[in-house]
């Protein structure tokens, strides 16, 4: 709910991705709540409901900055605009450099109790909106990763490794799935949800 309300803001929003990210926040909480009247739940999950559903997330827009003859895709050079609240990472990586990080730079930023996303109509605090942009020019990648994959791959970067290589060497969803089941049997990373995006420029997105 909360993703496709943000898509839809995004796209209609001239005002920036902060305003999207809180009309988005608005939306979907309205919606969690119509659709939490037509559910039955048992006097334990009521008690869950009562509190609302809560989420991290990190939105990401590209603006096309070259050639306005050529289609989106085919361009060489994006701005990136991006709106977070919690722990959801982007990273930007030129070559063999992690040139920008977002809205996490160290992994000792990582802990349990991350700012989050609520369903509770009124209940989101703007301040814990953080909002960046940059440059995607062509050979730079763009990441995207849940928290648990996104502190992994800090900490490899801190020890000296390129993470970004590693993902790079992923072929498809079963390569990735044998990675992060690795990973967690030699306790690398935390047995959470993993989801991860790639971008380069001048390459399909993965």
């Amino acid at each position: 709910m909360l993703v496709e309300a943000f898509i839809s803001a995004a796209a209609l929003s001239s005002a920036g991705l902060r305003q999207a990210l809180q009309m988005s926040i608005d939306k979907a909480g309205t919606k969690w709540a119509e659709f939490m009247l037509t559910r039955t739940l048992p006097w334990y999950a009521e008690q869950k409901a009562v509190q609302g559903s809560h989420a991290a997330m990190t939105g990401v827009r590209l603006v096309s900055s070259d050639n306005p003859g050529k289609l989106f895709f085919q361009k060489r050079s994006y701005r990136w605009e991006a709106v977070s609240v919690g722990d959801v990472c982007l990273f930007i990586i030129s070559g063999d450099e992690l040139t920008d990080a977002f809205p996490i730079n160290s992994s000792d930023e990582f802990d349990n109790v991350p700012s989050l996303i609520s369903s509770l109509q009124g209940s989101a605090d703007t301040a814990n909106i953080k909002t960046k942009s940059g440059e995607l020019r062509h050979g730079q990648t763009l990441l995207l990763m849940s928290d648990a994959l996104a502190e992994w791959f800090l900490k490899s970067r801190e020890n000296g490794f390129l993470p970004w290589k590693t993902l790079g060497s992923i072929k498809n969803e079963a390569d990735f799935k044998h990675f992060i089941n690795d990973l967690r049997a030699r306790k690398l990373i935390k047995n959470d949800d993993v989801t991860a995006l790639s971008i380069t420029v001048g390459r399909k997105s993965a």
